[in-house]
């Protein structure tokens, strides 16, 4: 995850480059211990796949923080059942391999429309009431309706940026050189979703459904 101070760039073309982002990503030596950490991070969550063969990865807990509201009027009171959804950064690093933006975003809907099925499935009192994650990809992620939440610069959030930087690095054939080659130096958010509008935008009769990646 990138350090303190903004982007720094050389010569030409200076403000596509971060250079400090680059240095910010751990070194390969430390791939084993922090790929071991990865793996007993995910299991110490209880992260099961959304799908057979997704992207996502679902954790189920309760709102730990201050209370949410989001913009369709939905309230995520603290101790509420939300859902904290995970990349499965094994299939991340499959799909790169293979064309991985229009894949990945085929997936990640694929994902989202399981996550509808599997959340009328259960009982009333135990769904979510909305889900979230804390991502450095925030941008992309509002393309798709979902509500972003920046976060205050703690040392809490500097350290999820420089752990999400080395998953993207580790997990993505050219991670590095789109983590460098940015306008914006990548922070970290919170975004969020509430069931209602996950049910109308991913729900029965919608694209995502139908699998139709337009």
């Amino acid at each position: 995850m990138s350090g303190p101070g903004g982007p720094r760039g050389v010569g030409a073309g200076a403000r596509d480059v971060d250079w400090e982002a680059g240095r910010s990503v751990a070194p390969a030596w430390l791939d084993p211990i922090l790929s071991l950490a990865e793996v007993v991070d995910r299991r110490r969550r209880h992260i099961r796949p959304v799908g057979s063969d997704g992207l996502l990865g679902l954790e189920l807990g309760r709102h730990r923080g201050r209370p949410v509201r989001l913009s369709d009027g939905s309230l995520v009171p603290p101790g509420a059942p939300v859902g904290y959804l995970h990349l499965r950064n094994d299939r991340v690093r499959a799909l790169a391999s293979t064309g991985w933006q229009l894949a990945g975003y085929r997936a990640g809907r694929a994902d989202l429309a399981e996550l509808v099925r599997w959340w009328e499935r259960q009982p009333t009192v135990e769904r979510p009431v909305a889900f979230t994650a804390t991502t450095i990809l925030g941008p992309f992620i509002r393309r798709e309706g979902w509500e972003v939440k920046p976060r205050r610069r703690t040392p809490r959030a500097r350290l999820d940026e420089w752990w999400m930087s080395w998953l993207m690095v580790h997990f993505n054939v050219a991670g590095r050189e789109r983590l460098i080659r940015r306008h914006h130096r990548l922070r970290s958010a919170d975004v969020w979703l509430s069931a209602p509008e996950l049910v109308a935008r991913y729900g029965p009769g919608t694209r995502a459904d139908s699998h139709d990646p337009s």
